[in-house]
């Protein structure tokens, strides 16, 4: 009996020892705070991307509001935009812009789906507009880049459209009126 009831001594005395509860804790509470924090790193990141990206769009559509006359390709407003903004990496082959005449009677705009480019096959071109439109007429301009995320093994990274390779598709858009002669 006094075998036994050593062994219920000892492992009372285990149960009310304290010495490594805030270890424990510890153990329990950091995957959950780096996982948080790496989440917010992440959304920060991609968001700090998008506002760039909105940025050089904005600054792309400024050449194409005041360009009446001129006759200007999807690649230079992909140049553009690309030549505004180092958040996009590798821009010029990531990025495509669809640009329509938007109809003032019905203002019915296009379907909120950008075709982005496709990383797994480079040679097959999205299949995007790009009407210049005449003047005083409304234009929407439509950016979409493929991105990657910085630490692909969170899986967060707001809730973007994402491609066979894994990129997330993000899209800035934005409307004008071109400028009469």
């Amino acid at each position: 009996m006094t075998h036994r009831s050593g062994i219920i001594r000892r492992l009372s005395d285990f149960i009310r020892d304290e010495k490594a509860t805030s270890t424990m804790e510890f153990v329990i509470m950091f995957p959950v705070i780096i996982t948080l924090f790496i989440g917010v790193f992440e959304n920060g990141m991609i968001l700090t991307r998008q506002a760039l990206m909105e940025r050089s769009l904005d600054e792309a559509t400024r050449i194409l509001r005041l360009a009446s006359g001129l006759a200007l390709s999807a690649s230079d407003i992909e140049e553009a935009i690309c030549n505004n903004t180092s958040a996009i990496p590798d821009c010029e082959n990531v990025l495509v812009v669809d640009l329509r005449v938007v109809n003032r009677l019905t203002y019915e705009v296009p379907t909120p789906d950008v075709a982005c480019v496709n990383r797994n096959d480079m040679d097959i071109a999205p299949v995007n507009q790009f009407q210049q439109g005449e003047d005083n007429e409304l234009i929407l301009v439509r950016a979409c880049a493929v991105i990657d995320p910085i630490l692909p093994f969170t899986g967060f990274g707001l809730n973007l459209t994402r491609d066979d390779s894994g990129g997330m598709h993000m899209v800035a858009a934005s409307v004008f009126v071109n400028e009469p002669d």
